[in-house]
C-alpha cells in the first residue's frame, strides 16, 4: 500500500469516528443505528431512520463534520410503528 494511500485510509478512519460520534451526541439521531463508510472523504450513511426529519438532520450533522467532502444518503426511512 502506497504511502499516500495509507494516509487516506487513516484519514478516512478519522473521518467516520468523527461522524459516528456526531450522531451519537446529537439527540435526534443518537437513537437509530446508522451506517457510516468512509472513501476519499465522501461519506455513505445507511440503515434506518424515522422520519425524514431524523434523515435530513443525519445528513446535517455529517455535511458538518471537518474533512467531510460529501455526504452520499443511503439512509431508509421506516416508520417505527
Amino acid at each position: 500500500m502506497s504511502t499516500q494511500r495509507t494516509r487516506e485510509a487513516i484519514t478516512d478512519g478519522v473521518i467516520t469516528a468523527k461522524v459516528r460520534a456526531a450522531l451519537d451526541e446529537d439527540s435526534m439521531t443518537a437513537s437509530y443505528d446508522i451506517h457510516v463508510t468512509t472513501l476519499a472523504g465522501i461519506v455513505e450513511l445507511s440503515g434506518f431512520v424515522g422520519t425524514d426529519v431524523v434523515r435530513i438532520e443525519a445528513l446535517h450533522v455529517t455535511e458538518h463534520v471537518r474533512g467531510v467532502l460529501r455526504v452520499q444518503d443511503l439512509l431508509d426511512v421506516r416508520s417505527l410503528d
